[in-house]
């Protein structure tokens, strides 16, 4: 019988170590395949891209974004083997001004057609930036046509930037105005026993009110209505004036509406040609010969260049040239978070790095920093601050060019700069702290569970599984309320105000650029040009070149790039483009989605100098 026991337990270990060696022996083919995939891609040439005449295609099919997010290699693997979708999920606004730029003067391209079908919401600021360099375009008389089965009215705003706007014969163009909508949650955490914690300090501070309220306070619906009417004026007058057409054409009342569409028949597409909100109600085939006209027919369609491969022929954005003294550009995007690095975030340690190395690079004259951010971290923001204060001290100039959002802790980094420019639709301000825990106690009770313990001092055994002690309350509220202070404080000192000036401007809200020029908490409205001339002149340069400054990969990250980028390679098509390979790529985003606000809420101390209604 043991003799049995035994040929059968060795049985089993030879099985296991067979297996074992049999998934070791795999994984190293493959790493060991990556590894060669890498050497050869490194040794082949990359192909020069030939750009030949036609009609460059701006096919803004994503995100606008200031710079597009590094993702980490496992989230770009992902998206290499299961993503069938070769539009690129992040436009960078520079990029496409950019493009624009050299395709002013390129005789290869004959003229600009505009698709936005794809383009997600986006804010005005990042629009407004794309349609000036348009209107840029359009002097060299080079025709600029728009091209859409439908317009959403961020889409819009762009296609009225345009010469032409067609419009598919069973399309619509769509402006409904602004609104800002929020889920309350208080009634809810009642009903499942579950307490919320809040401090704040600041009237307009809203982003707890979901949690302590069932409906929108009346100071955040005084604030929200002021930016919100304030961004939707612009977007009228802007454009009233780009189509040449009257206010009303653009934003009717609802008897208007009712009215003119009853005239048109009830026909979208013939309501927005009447209201002259687009020029031509054209079929695909009318679309062709349309664009033809300037740009040669190719076969069955017009001559085009693709925006990607047109970007890729241009020389790098921010070449260099040693004859012109550099002007250090850094982008701080999204929400400042204090831990790890993630993507789409703005880390305080790293960013503040980013900055002691150009206070020590002699070839970086000034900097400019270009923030898009609604904050986060306090403790974050602190450290970004710092290093921006040790920067000023090294008597190199500092100006900060705002972009869509530099609110709260975007606000906080920016407050010390020597200039602050800001975009007319930038919002702003929202200079508040909060802080905010959640227990579960009474959910808990309410199922038969308890906590019981003991500890040495009033300050161990605290949890989400036990009521907050007062006591506790009391030093996060001072906590909270001096942090606020501070905050206060180190915008006065850098605006050059009083604590008492700043604290009426303050207190949470929120404000549009051309408000916060008003209440000097921008010094002047325009955009990362002129942020730039500004901080040549302050470093009293005759000539200047903006040099990007982005952190180094290390060794390490470098290889997983290029082997997560290689692998895709090595997969069959056929997974990339089947129905569960696309279904796997959208739980793997929604995941990340999801996850996303976990990443702002790391101050080591938990509070937030943070606008969720900011974001843009």
């Amino acid at each position: 019988m043991r003799f049995l026991f035994r040929t059968i337990r060795w049985f089993f270990r030879a099985f296991w170590r067979t297996i074992n060696f049999t998934r070791l022996l795999i994984i190293n083919l493959i790493f060991i395949t990556l590894v060669l995939a890498v050497i050869i891609g490194l040794q082949q040439e990359t192909p020069e891209t030939t750009i030949n005449d036609g009609a460059l295609v701006l096919d803004l099919a994503g995100k606008l974004v200031e710079q597009p997010t590094t993702p980490n290699p496992a989230d770009q693997l992902m998206e290499k083997l299961l993503s069938d979708s070769d539009k690129p999920r992040e436009v960078a606004v520079g990029d496409v001004v950019y493009m624009l730029q050299q395709a002013k003067n390129d005789p290869h391209v004959k003229g600009i057609v505009l698709k936005t079908a794809d383009l997600e919401q986006s804010s005005m600021s990042k629009l407004l930036t794309i349609a000036q360099a348009l209107d840029d375009f359009r002097q060299s008389k080079k025709p600029v046509v728009a091209v859409g089965n439908f317009y959403q009215q961020h889409q819009y705003l762009l296609a009225a930037h345009t010469d032409t706007v067609l419009l598919n014969p069973a399309g619509a163009v769509t402006i409904q105005g602004m609104g800002l909508y929020t889920l309350y949650f208080k009634s809810a955490l009642e009903k499942f026993n579950l307490t919320p914690h809040v401090f704040r300090v600041g009237t307009y501070k809203s982003f707890v009110e979901p949690y302590i309220r069932d409906d929108m306070s009346p100071e955040a619906r005084e604030a929200n209505q002021r930016w919100l009417g304030e961004v939707w004026q612009q977007y009228v007058t802007d454009v009233s004036k780009a189509r040449h057409i009257p206010a009303n054409a653009v934003a009717p009342n609802k008897e208007q509406v009712l009215e003119r569409l009853t005239k048109a028949e009830g026909n979208a597409a013939q309501y927005a040609l009447d209201q002259g909100l687009v020029d031509q109600l054209a079929t695909s085939d009318d679309v062709i010969d349309t664009i033809a006209d300037f740009a040669g027919k190719d076969g069955h369609n017009y001559r085009s260049i693709a925006m990607e491969e047109y970007l890729q022929s241009l020389p790098p954005r921010y070449s260099l040239s040693d004859k012109k003294p550099p002007i250090g550009l850094l982008i701080a995007s999204g929400a400042i978070i204090d831990g790890s690095v993630q993507p789409g975030t703005i880390n305080g340690e790293a960013l503040a790095k980013q900055i002691r190395d150009a206070m020590y690079d002699s070839k970086i004259k000034a900097l400019v920093l270009r923030v898009d951010s609604p904050g986060g971290s306090a403790f974050g923001a602190e450290q970004i601050r710092t290093a921006l204060l040790a920067f000023k001290a090294s008597g190199k100039p500092l100006v900060v060019s705002m972009g869509s959002t530099a609110a709260s802790g975007g606000y906080w980094i920016a407050a010390d700069a020597d200039k602050i420019y800001a975009e007319p639709s930038t919002i702003t301000g929202s200079i508040g702290v909060f802080g905010m825990f959640l227990t579960a106690d009474k959910a808990l009770n309410s199922l038969g569970i308890h906590t019981d313990g003991l500890g040495t001092t009033d300050f161990t055994g605290i949890s989400p599984t036990q009521p907050l002690p007062d006591h506790i309350k009391q030093i996060v509220q001072m906590n909270v309320e001096n942090t606020y202070q501070r905050f206060l404080d180190l915008v006065a000192e850098g605006r050059g105000m009083t604590p008492e000036q700043v604290d009426k401007v303050a207190q949470g809200r929120v404000w549009v650029g051309t408000d916060a020029k008003k209440l000097g908490l921008v010094d002047e409205l325009g955009g990362l040009d002129h942020a730039a001339a500004e901080a040549s002149k302050l470093a009293k340069l005759t000539d200047y070149q903006l040099r990007l400054l982005e952190p180094e990969l290390s060794a390490k990250d470098k290889l997983l790039r290029e082997l997560f980028n290689q692998s895709a390679e090595l997969l069959p098509a056929s997974v990339s483009h089947s129905v569960l390979g696309n279904l796997a790529l959208q739980w793997w985003s929604s995941a990340n989605q999801a996850l996303q606000p976990l990443n702002v809420l790391q101050d080591p101390q938990g509070i937030y100098s943070y606008c969720p209604v900011c974001q843009q």
